[in-house]
């Protein structure tokens, strides 16, 4: 580990879902990036989640930081807590139901740090979507994935969260890019796979739009997608 590495800390808020979490935490795990936290937030009614948690600690020597929330809390809010907690210098959202590339962390960040132009911030404009209700994997459009963004910590800190389930980041991105803080990535959709599995934030109707207006991938792709997904 390098002195020019600093702590990321990746925000994953989950509710009983312990099956995604473990596949969260592997793609955590496989992360080439050397200087990470995982910081975890569930609901404290969630016997199942703490008991993965724990047996990943007894197992493993990740440094992973686990928050219990309030039944009730809104995602927004949960996010904002977890960030106040987190230990790093940066941070990045790592939903528990995608896929992530083992170069996603530091392939974000050094796209921050090479060009010279001040960016605080990276988010993708193209990834993978995969639809586990078809099997059927799609290349994206270009788009602001916010749920892709990494962040240096305090500028979420001075522009928190939305206390909401859905959009809670929109200000967010809107915030870093009239500053031009924001740095879009373009040749990385490999990155990253947007995963629906029936039970997401938004409904199908919401996933469907994305679908609609991305690039269906020819069979072969899609098989290695696929057991990226499953595996």
């Amino acid at each position: 580990m390098k002195l020019t590495d600093p702590l990321i800390s990746c925000i994953c808020i989950t509710n009983n879902r312990p099956a995604l979490l473990q596949k969260a935490i592997r793609c955590f795990q496989e992360q080439n990036y050397p200087n990470k936290e995982l910081v975890v937030s569930y609901p404290r009614k969630d016997p199942s989640t703490r008991k993965i948690l724990d047996e990943v600690l007894k197992e493993s020597e990740l440094k992973i930081l686990i928050i219990e929330r309030d039944d009730d809390e809104s995602v927004g809010n949960a996010r904002n807590h977890a960030v106040a907690k987190a230990g790093g210098d940066y941070i990045c959202i790592w939903d528990d139901d995608d896929w992530y590339h083992p170069s996603r962390l530091s392939y974000q960040f050094k796209s921050m740090q090479t060009l010279g132009q001040g960016y605080q911030a990276s988010v993708l404009t193209y990834v993978i979507l995969y639809d586990t209700t078809t099997g059927k994997a799609y290349a994206s459009f270009p788009y602001t994935w916010d749920g892709s963004i990494l962040c240096r910590k305090e500028i979420i800190m001075q522009n928190q969260y939305a206390n909401a389930n859905k959009a809670e980041d929109t200000h967010i991105i809107k915030f870093l890019d009239s500053r031009k803080l924001l740095y879009h990535i373009e040749d990385a959709p490999f990155l990253y796979i947007y995963i629906y599995h029936g039970g997401n934030t938004w409904d199908y109707a919401h996933y469907e739009y994305f679908l609609k207006q991305s690039e269906l991938l020819d069979d072969e792709v899609t098989a290695n997608v696929r057991g990226l997904v499953e595996a």
